[in-house]
């Protein structure tokens, strides 16, 4: 989950580069920072805890150097925790994303070697283990072959690069864990998101699992970890440009990629629909179909189990990521697997789809970045073509992930332009709800809800993913505990919940749930809750309205945007970061 950068040129690597592209990773992990620089036989290393700063650290001027932004496994928030990290001889120096699982052990040999740590981080055993393997040699094959042997010994999902001061080369390899090269007349680069290489980089080429890639001022070589023979570099024109990365007028990147929902479902019914037939084909072919991801992934993935049933009349299997593994065992290979992700680095769905593969079924990806690690492990991927999300939260890449279901079943229930309407409808919606009076109407809602504790969300049938994923937006970035709810489990236990002026809000779309939802909201408010609707139409159970546009089966996606709003407003209340929750980071790469 960490941000990775690294440069070799014959330009400064401080002026504007590594610091740059660390604030670009910092939704990767925002706990603490370090940079360090390769000049005259020394490393010199910068690091602290907190955000990252705005100024150039004190550092010499070096044409060597990398960085890194921490999201912290082991040990505290601290400068000593902080990456780079330092071998004892001061050649070596590491950043690392991951978590070494064999740690312990290995820090204890090498204590009891000699070695002197400084930090309580597992990924110091890294750069003493490099020292080991190397030994003196000044010849970069030796240290390639330390790397290789080092990532045998390390146990995990991991990727690390090592700085080497004497041969003026990094060494970089992975396991599942990012990591992107770059190249320009500037240098060499390498990233664990390409974002971070934007205005640098005119070409990429995503590193495999099990490669190792060294980076010299002039070279590029990759080699293969376990044999150490060459491997051939497939360069890509770099595509994201800096109007992809900037805030463009917005304040905040949440409310800047919730307000871009609108062109995401645009560009999806004009120019994306082809893949959704793909994904269609394959789901109609399969013997079975499991819809795979983790967080908001998930609340995705669980809405298009109802969509296939109600649409498709078609039973389509949802799991959590890091519970697929303990129920793959009915997989085969005549199985599908679409595995739901934004990054397309999330570890626990990496791991899902590896137990799948190894049963021989199908893998589709539904990726809103070409290139990651599933997306080259699919089989068929539908990219979601929503654009860089820099905000910890997932807002557009989860409207295009629902709508994409939504089209595919319909695509199978023949109705493709049925499906087509929909989304448009859904357009129309969005941008109501984002319009002035909406915003106006949400703040009120926001006011009566940003002094409570608690605040309860319920559903039934297609909002009751719906009201997960609200209570997630709202919780994740405000800090208020919110809870989702199936309509009907309320007189199973959860109403003990219920106080005095306990804010609660409704969803009830125009359907068949209608009359079940409304029942438990009087439920509710004869309980003393605060009953807050989300509804085309008012009723007199509503304390308070919020207007929504009736969709049909779009309502999933329409209808999470004012809990979007609602969190990124009760965040600013709170005089809280939006883009970047305490605790949390973007892409999970880590288990």
């Amino acid at each position: 989950m960490c941000g990775i950068i690294g440069y070799v040129g014959r330009e400064q690597a401080l002026g504007g580069m590594l610091l740059e592209g660390l604030r670009r990773l910092e939704y990767r992990g925002y706990d603490s920072w370090g940079v360090a620089v390769g000049q005259n036989g020394t490393i010199k290393v910068a690091k602290q805890a907190g955000r990252i700063i705005a100024t150039n650290p004190s550092l010499p001027d070096a044409t060597i150097g990398f960085g890194h932004t921490r999201w912290a496994t082991h040990g505290g928030v601290t400068d000593e925790n902080a990456h780079p990290h330092v071998d004892c001889t001061g050649r070596f120096a590491v950043i690392h994303n991951g978590i070494i699982e064999n740690f312990r052990k290995l820090r204890e040999r090498l204590q009891q070697a000699g070695h002197t740590f400084v930090s309580e981080t597992d990924s110091e055993v890294i750069a003493h283990l490099i020292e080991d393997a190397v030994g003196e040699s000044q010849d970069p094959d030796a240290v390639v072959q330390g790397v290789r042997a080092v990532f045998n010994e390390i146990r995990g999902l991991n990727a690390f690069i090592v700085l080497d001061n004497h041969t003026r080369h990094l060494f970089a390899v992975k396991n599942v864990s990012p990591l992107v090269l770059g190249r320009s007349e500037r240098g060499a680069f390498i990233a664990s998101d390409a974002l971070a290489l934007v205005d640098h980089a005119d070409e990429i080429h995503f590193v495999n699992d099990g490669q190792v890639a060294v980076i010299g001022q002039d070279q590029i070589q990759l080699f293969e970890q376990a044999t150490g023979e060459p491997q051939v570099l497939d360069w890509q024109e770099m595509t994201l440009t800096a109007g992809d990365t900037g805030l463009n007028g917005f304040p905040h990147f949440m409310i800047k990629e919730i307000s871009e929902q609108p062109d995401v479902l645009r560009r999806l019914v004009t120019d994306g629909i082809e893949p959704v037939r793909g994904l269609a084909e394959l789901i109609r072919e399969s013997y079975g179909t499991f819809l795979v991801g983790s967080g908001t992934s998930s609340y995705a993935a669980l809405t298009g189990s109802y969509l296939f049933s109600r649409i498709a009349r078609r039973h389509v299997n949802f799991t959590v990521g890091s519970e697929f593994k303990y129920q793959e065992h009915f997989l085969t290979e005549r199985s599908l697997v679409v595995a739901l992700s934004q990054s397309g680095e999330t570890a626990d769905v990496i791991e899902a789809v590896m137990a799948a593969k190894e049963r021989g079924a199908t893998i589709a990806a539904l990726v809103n970045v070409p290139g990651s690690t599933l997306d080259r492990m699919a089989d068929y991927s539908v990219h979601l073509n929503a654009g860089p999300e820099q905000c910890v939260l997932s807002t557009k890449a989860y409207v295009a992930k629902v709508a994409v279901l939504l089209l595919a079943a319909h695509i199978l229930n023949g109705s493709e332009h049925a499906g087509r309407e929909i989304i448009w409808q859904s357009v129309d919606g969005i941008e109501q709800l984002l319009s002035p009076i909406a915003n106006d109407n949400l703040l009120t809602v926001s006011r009566s809800i940003v002094d409570h504790d608690h605040c309860y969300i319920i559903g039934r049938g297609l909002s009751y993913p719906t009201a997960l994923e609200s209570a997630l937006k709202i919780k994740e970035v405000s800090y208020i505990h919110a809870e989702g709810f199936a309509g009907g489990e309320l007189k199973h236990g959860v109403i003990a919940l219920i106080d005095k002026g306990t804010p609660a809000i409704v969803f009830s779309p125009l359907d068949e749930t209608r009359d079940d939802i409304l029942s438990g909201a009087m439920e509710m408010k004869s309980r003393g809750a605060l009953i807050i609707g989300v509804s085309p139409e008012h009723d007199e159970v509503f304390d308070l309205h919020i207007p929504v546009s009736d969709v049909g089966d779009g309502s999933p996606i329409v209808n999470v945007v004012p809990a979007q709003l609602l969190g990124y407003q009760l965040a600013l209340m709170r005089d809280l970061d939006p883009d970047k929750p305490r605790n949390l980071a973007k892409s999970v790469t880590v288990k």
